[in-house]
């Protein structure tokens, strides 16, 4: 390998290591609390008409499945509109960096309930504690390209999916403020972090 070609490998791994450690702009605060909106709105259907949109846990799964897929894809179309938008190589090193956490997660949470109600239904109430762990995990593994407060949603789902299985176990199943609760909280706290224009950690 020639001094030139070594150089440039050099200047890409710089780039990557870079787009790591940076503030990746593409998630829009707006779009994140438009799902917990949303969640709002589906915890008081639930509450009030639970016969119809709380029936059994089966239905909670279907239901917050659809507005979290939903929620992801909104967010995911709303990050690379806003990448390509800057057309910047930057910006598409970082969005490749998110893609690699957040596509895996989701597909874990995707699979995961699908096969329990395929084969285990009686199960199904440990879902939304393992939807919201995996939030977690995001919100952690995504620490340095993120505001430093996203801990702080990051441990909330942290700790509401491990109460959630606990307490969901304990009483039988599901109820909408069991399960829309977290979410309620966890969106609009991370749209706040997204908004806030304080200063970034560095890898």
């Amino acid at each position: 390998m020639s001094d030139v070609d070594r150089a440039i490998a050099q200047i890409a791994d710089i780039r990557a290591q870079l787009a790591v450690s940076t503030r990746f702009s593409g998630y829009a605060p707006a779009a994140v609390g438009g799902i917990g909106v949303l969640s709002v709105l589906i915890t008081l259907l639930q509450l009030g008409l639970p016969g119809r949109f709380a029936a059994n846990d089966r239905q909670f799964i279907i239901i917050w499945g659809l507005l979290l897929a939903s929620g992801f894809l909104l967010i995911g179309f709303e990050a690379v509109v806003r990448t390509l938008r800057d057309n910047d190589d930057m910006a598409r090193h970082m969005l490749l960096s998110a893609t690699r956490i957040v596509v895996p997660s989701f597909l874990v949470s995707a699979v995961v309930p699908v096969a329990i109600l395929e084969y285990s239904p009686e199960a199904a109430w440990i879902v939304p504690g393992i939807w919201q762990m995996v939030m977690a995990l995001v919100a952690f593994a995504a620490f340095p390209s993120m505001p430093r407060k996203i801990v702080w949603p990051g441990l909330w789902f942290l700790l509401c999916g491990m109460a959630g299985i606990f307490l969901a176990g304990h009483i039988g199943g599901l109820t909408p403020l069991l399960v829309g609760g977290p979410f309620i909280v966890g969106h609009f706290a991370i749209a706040w972090v997204l908004s806030d224009r304080e200063t970034f950690p560095r890898a």
